[in-house]
């Protein structure tokens, strides 16, 4: 995805955003991500199938 921009589609198309963050996340942060993910499920509707969430832990950043 790049810059943040999906394009125009037909019926039988689809795509996929993913977004990954990294490091800290303050409660505020986190409310206003699923805050928006709400308002753009109300928005979009049908056009949203999924929204699929999973944490994982960062690598060390200079693994041995």
């Amino acid at each position: 995805m790049s810059g943040g921009f999906v394009k125009p589609q037909s019926g039988g198309q689809h795509q996929v955003v993913i977004f990954t963050f990294a490091g800290e996340m303050k409660p505020e942060q986190v409310k206003e991500w699923n805050d928006a993910i709400r308002k753009l499920k109300e928005d979009l509707g049908n056009c949203i199938t999924g929204v699929t969430m999973s944490g994982h832990d960062s690598p060390p950043a200079n693994p041995a």
